[in-house]
């Protein structure tokens, strides 16, 4: 009916055996004209609250059934329907009984029940034995409009709650939607609420489902008791803001790829945000077939990530996965090596793994000791290489000179591709026999005046760097490296003098450093690949350190790493620098040696890869093969610079080796 209706009946309406009446309402949009109806026949509005010893008290079915009672006229009493919407099934069956046994016909007693018209038809008044003997039911026509309430055991910083019962009893006169309902006895009361036609409840047992139920976002992370102050934390952060919002504010990033969250983790001490992190990755739909969403799923809170990253394929390979993983680890090292840690394991697990090459990276020192050796063999390419191993690829690169000479860009092609196969190549070899066969022909090609000397350049010592040690063949790294820093260079071919040791050339008021030579000369014996992929990051590292807008390098000698694969020849000298040179009173000549007056003073040299007296360990220097001998000059400068050439000053007439002095 409507209110108009019910207007009518209430002029009409008599006292009967029975004095309480229900009036049923979908909505709680009617209660102020339904007040108005019952004030105009002269009901009494009674509120349940004014019956309260205390803001949280509660009504039982006794204690209810008592006030209802004892009202001595006409009234109405609202705050009863939010009572028994909280009572259990059987409650409600009860109170209603007893409701409707209150006998007493001077007077009528309407309870309005919002929302609850099929609870209280289907629990009771379908099968109330005496419902055709009177009226005791009235329903007033209206549309339902459900209202959300959210009852919860915890504290959260949200403003619209409930904080009492008194607030709940009261709820009707201004209802609101996603309403939180946490007052103690009525969180306790809703283990017997359901939703009903006008009251939709959620009962949340937990932060999560608050976020998901309430705030209606969604952290793919399952609840944890143990993780609960997370999730306390994750309910303030997520109140004006989502996920990625807070991790790129937190991390001041401008877009969250796998690498960065993982470098995030890595680097971050508080566990909250090493939490927030995972469940990020979790809720990106775009992620699930990734490599990178099954590590994060399957890895727990104290976890090293990073490791997981590594290590996760090898327990269940999948090759789509390899690519991903590769990427994830190149971003995460472009500035950083892995851990001593990390390194060791990566070696004992690749020790028995089969196959190797599709899962190596080349990022871990084993790898790339697998992936030199690989190369040997020729069961990788150039363009693998230039993938998964760059640096050795830059190794192999060819420079042009400004003075170039032909036979020693072949020489050091062919001794490059010797040290990365740990042989010397039949090219090397041969090579190596006709430039220094004899004596003689040692200082043909060492005389060759299109080597040039420091002295040739005009150039200023604050500028210039000297690095103990290097031979022409780290150009083709540092050529590489400069150029991806943005440097260009220019390649000069310079030679040390003889003996090719440090004290028969040095550099004066010149910065040095002797990083290379004494790693060198700091192992016990040559460690094929190790030594090679050491020596290119000590080059590199020397560039980090030393690189600035302009910038000269000189060498005063180079090494070679084939000296220990030959037995030592003569025995009668005591010798230096591992067998490749001896200071000694006589003239000797030979095909593996000579001696003669050089400026530093009268020494035996070798002249190939056979040592004198001691036999080499590791890779030495004192002899003449052309990687002893031969050195770069080099000039950087920064590209926004202008390109300034070197001054080449006028040539000095300088004491030569003729052939005269020779004999």
């Amino acid at each position: 009916m409507l209110l108009k209706e019910f207007d009518e009946i209430l002029k009409k309406i008599k006292f009967s055996r029975y004095s309480v009446k229900i009036l049923l309402d979908g909505t709680y949009e009617n209660v102020y004209e339904i007040k108005k109806v019952f004030s105009k026949h002269n009901y009494e509005l009674i509120e349940l609250t004014s019956y309260q010893k205390n803001e949280n008290s509660w009504f039982g079915i006794s204690e209810l059934i008592d006030i209802i009672k004892n009202f001595q006229k006409n009234c109405v009493v609202f705050g009863i329907s939010e009572i028994v919407r909280f009572y259990s099934d059987e409650d409600f069956l009860v109170f209603f009984r007893y409701l409707f046994e209150i006998e007493d016909n001077t007077k009528n007693i309407f309870i309005p029940l919002f929302g609850l018209e099929s609870r209280f038809n289907r629990i009771f008044f379908n099968n109330f034995h005496r419902k055709k003997e009177y009226n005791y039911v009235y329903k007033i026509d209206s549309k339902s409009k459900k209202y959300e309430l959210f009852v919860i055991d915890f504290e959260v910083p949200f403003e619209n709650q409930l904080q009492t019962i008194k607030d709940w009893l009261e709820f009707y006169k201004k209802p609101q939607n996603n309403l939180i309902c946490s007052p103690k006895p009525l969180v306790y009361k809703a283990k017997n609420l359901t939703s009903d036609d006008l009251i939709q409840v959620y009962k949340i047992n937990n932060h999560k489902e608050f976020i998901e139920f309430y705030m209606r976002k969604n952290f793919p992370i399952d609840y944890k008791e143990e993780e609960k102050e997370y999730w306390k934390r994750l309910v303030i952060d997520l109140k004006n803001r989502d996920i990625k919002e807070i991790l790129k504010t937190k991390f001041n990033l401008y877009s969250l790829t796998p690498a960065e969250i993982l470098k995030e983790i890595c680097n971050e001490s508080d566990l909250y945000y090493k939490w927030l992190l995972k469940g990020y990755i979790l809720s990106q739909e775009n992620e699930k077939n990734s490599y990178f969403y099954e590590v994060m799923r399957n890895s727990e809170l104290n976890d090293d990530l990073i490791e997981k990253v590594w290590f996760d394929i090898f327990d269940e390979y999948d090759v789509k996965y390899v690519s991903q993983r590769y990427e994830i680890l190149k971003e995460f090292y472009k500035d950083k090596k892995p851990s001593i840690k990390i390194e060791e394991k990566i070696a004992q697990i690749l020790k028995n793994y089969e196959p190797k090459i599709p899962i190596l990276t080349g990022f871990s020192q084993i790898e790339k000791e697998y992936i030199v050796q690989f190369f040997a063999l020729n069961k990788v390419n150039d363009e693998y290489l230039k993938k998964y191993y760059n640096d050795l690829n830059y190794y192999l690169d060819d420079v042009e000179f400004i003075n170039n000479i032909k036979w020693v860009n072949d020489y050091f092609k062919e001794y490059k591709l010797s040290k990365i196969k740990n042989k010397i190549t039949p090219n090397l070899n041969n090579i190596l026999k006709e430039k220094n066969k004899n004596r003689d022909n040692f200082f043909a090609w060492y005389t060759d005046t299109a080597f040039k000397d420091i002295s040739d350049f005009d150039f200023d010592k604050e500028k210039t760097l000297w690095i103990d040690g290097l031979g022409i063949e780290w150009i083709g790294v540092i050529k590489n490296y400069c150029l991806n820093k943005g440097y260009s260079c220019e390649f000069y071919l310079s030679k040390s003098k003889i003996p090719t040791i440090t004290k028969c050339n040095r550099f004066d008021n010149i910065q040095k450093t002797d990083l290379l030579d004494s790693y060198i000369h700091s192992q016990s014996k040559y460690q094929y690949p190790k030594n090679l992929i050491d020596e290119i990051e000590i080059v590199k590292k020397i560039l980090d350190d030393y690189l600035q807008d302009e910038l000269i390098i000189v060498s005063d000698h180079g090494f070679s790493a084939f000296c220990s694969f030959q037995d030592s020849k003569i025995n009668s000298f005591k010798d230096e620098h591992e067998g490749r040179c001896a200071k000694v009173d006589v003239i000797l000549n030979d095909s593996n040696y000579f001696s003669y007056d050089f400026e530093c003073g009268r020494y035996l040299v070798s002249l190939n890869h056979t040592s004198l007296n001691n036999k080499t360990r590791r890779e030495a220097h004192g002899g003449v093969t052309p990687e002893e001998v031969i050195v770069p000059i080099i000039k950087i400068y920064k590209n926004n610079k202008p390109i300034k050439k070197p001054k080449l000053n006028k040539p000095k007439k300088k004491k030569g080796y003729i052939e005269e002095e020779l004999f």
